[in-house]
């Protein structure tokens, strides 16, 4: 029996608080578990209600997600990308699979809660197992890129907690790709915090490629402290349950945020995306592409705000998101939101949803190309130029393969409608 929206929200709150952890003495995780939970007792968990979570349900969750840890084992092989990598599975850092690069270092802690952390992030700094702060030294490019493999797995419905918090100190350079993958009724609820100082440059990728039985619940946090350069590159795929909310803050003039993403949601699948870049000073510029297909039952959502601060003068702010229906039974929700304070801003947004073009697929199929065929094409064809735009080769690499087969197992590339 399903429970009504706000009931449901006290009890997954009332399991998120029976899951914190106590700490022991010298637990370096003891601070943030202690400022999370207090934080957790007073928050509101969502539901259907909440304007941000209008489209998404979590009732998923009730099936027991929070009530016991995920304690499963590490896949074989495990993706391989030409880079440095660090692996953690089921929010546990694997040291014997792990290598650094030279130039960065770890420490087992985290920092502080920060003030635009959700109700799951709370929870993910309240039941805490480990966690990991890497930081690129000053005037450091770090050679090759590092891999962060973020392993979930269980075979009965179960939890994990992923924290990394990445500091790119003043000068310093880095890719990091953060690469998510799982298989069964796990909740992966993780927390990325990225911050960077002066004059640092960012190449990020988010790989999410977990299993359609999963779910992931995620919170990006961006922080430029100073005049420095971020280029985000997200590719999601689909699963049971997959939210992400992406927050940037642009703190210091000079700073430059490039976000680009792509979502595929096939069969039953659910993604939903919040975005939200916030100029905070003056002369920032931020610049977000997404495209999102949607078939056969699957529903996406992309909600994108830019917030223009009270002084943050000469902002530059662009949003677009484009988005594919291939079936009739798909839904896409897209909204873009603009909240300006300031008067000499320039700041843009669009939003599309539409289909494929049926004069290209008549084209493609008198040609002698089967219709589903003809439409996965298509469907590439409408991501194309974004990952294109993905600068590390050993990613595109990996990328196309992936995107081809999460089109392949399309059903509505296989419809014979026109």
């Amino acid at each position: 029996m399903s429970l009504p929206s706000k009931q449901q929200g006290l009890e997954l709150k009332t399991l998120a608080m029976a899951n914190a952890r106590r700490s022991e003495a010298g637990d370096a995780l003891a601070p943030l578990r202690g400022d999370s939970l207090s934080a957790l007792e007073a928050a509101v968990f969502p539901d259907r209600k909440t304007e941000q979570w209008k489209y998404t349900s979590l009732h998923p969750l009730t099936d027991g997600h929070l009530s016991t840890a995920a304690d499963g084992a590490l896949p074989e092989p495990l993706p391989n990308l030409a880079a440095h990598r660090l692996v953690m599975s089921n929010g546990r850092l694997q040291e014997a699979l792990s290598q650094l690069p030279e130039g960065v270092t770890l420490r087992r802690q985290a920092g502080q809660r920060d003030e635009l952390l959700t109700p799951f992030a709370l929870y993910n700094g309240a039941a805490l197992t480990d966690a990991i702060t890497l930081e690129v030294a000053a005037n450091t490019e770090v050679s090759a890129p590092l891999h962060l493999l973020l392993h979930a797995a269980s075979d009965a419905p179960a939890h994990c907690q992923t924290r990394v918090e990445v500091l790119l100190n003043p000068g310093s350079k880095l890719t990091l790709i953060e690469h998510y993958i799982g298989q069964g009724p796990v909740l992966n609820n993780a927390v990325t915090v990225i911050e960077a100082r002066d004059n640092a440059s960012l190449t990020h990728y988010r790989l999410q490629s977990e299993r359609e039985d999963t779910l992931h619940i995620s919170t990006l946090l961006f922080r430029q402290t100073g005049a420095s350069r971020i280029d985000s590159y997200q590719l999601m795929g689909g699963n049971r349950l997959r939210r992400n909310d992406v927050r940037a803050l642009l703190e210091k003039s000079g700073a430059e945020l490039n976000m680009q993403g792509v979502f595929v949601a096939r069969g039953q699948s659910h993604i939903d995306n919040q975005l939200c870049v916030e100029h905070r000073v003056p002369h920032c510029t931020s610049n977000q592409v997404f495209k999102g297909l949607a078939g056969e039952k699957g529903k996406a959502i992309l909600n994108g705000r830019i917030h223009i601060h009270q002084g943050a003068m000469g902002t530059l702010a662009e949003l677009s998101n484009k988005n594919l229906l291939l079936s009739p039974g798909a839904e896409i929700y897209t909204k873009p939101e603009l909240e300006i304070y300031n008067d000499d801003v320039k700041c843009a947004h669009g939003a599309t949803v539409g289909q494929l073009d049926a004069a290209q697929q008549f084209y493609l199929q008198s040609r002698g190309i089967a219709l589903a065929e003809a439409k996965r094409m298509l469907s590439l064809g409408f991501v194309n130029e974004l990952i294109l735009a993905l600068p590390d080769e050993s990613v595109a690499q990996w990328v196309q393969p992936w995107l081809a087969g999460e089109l392949s197992q399309y059903p509505g590339a296989n419809e014979e409608a026109a």
